[in-house]
């Protein structure tokens, strides 16, 4: 049950403000490749382009759990950091063809940063 008194840690409003920060550029990322030259790799290309969509959906439901002090923030959270790593080791492979993929990848590394530390956290609070 939600606690009409509860106010969010810092450390919880620096970890929204994250997920939304890795949102913003997983999302510009990928919609910037989807109008690339796919000629080289285009498998990469289209795994790094599902991978950054993912990553944005995952990241904004965290910020939106955290925001609703929800009991499972835990394992969202865990979830989220697992999947930003996820995306950053591709983007990490792809920053040569792509100007956006290495600022993705290093906003990723820092919102998985964050999620994995929440993660451990609130699960006492679970």
């Amino acid at each position: 049950m939600h606690d009409k008194n509860h106010t969010l840690s810092q450390e919880t409003k620096d970890c929204i403000v994250e997920c939304f920060r890795c949102v913003q550029i997983c999302e510009e990322c990928s919609d910037d490749m989807i109008g690339m030259d796919h000629s080289g790799d285009s498998q990469m290309m289209a795994d790094c382009i599902r991978l950054c969509r993912e990553c944005a959906d995952i990241c904004a439901l965290a910020g939106q759990w955290m925001s609703r002090s929800s009991s499972l923030t835990n394992k969202v959270c865990g979830l989220c950091a697992d999947v930003c790593d996820q995306c950053a080791d591709l983007c990490e492979k792809h920053a040569s063809h792509h100007a956006l993929c290495g600022p993705c990848a290093e906003e990723c590394r820092r919102c998985a940063k964050s999620c994995r530390q929440m993660s451990r956290t609130s699960t006492k609070a679970a």
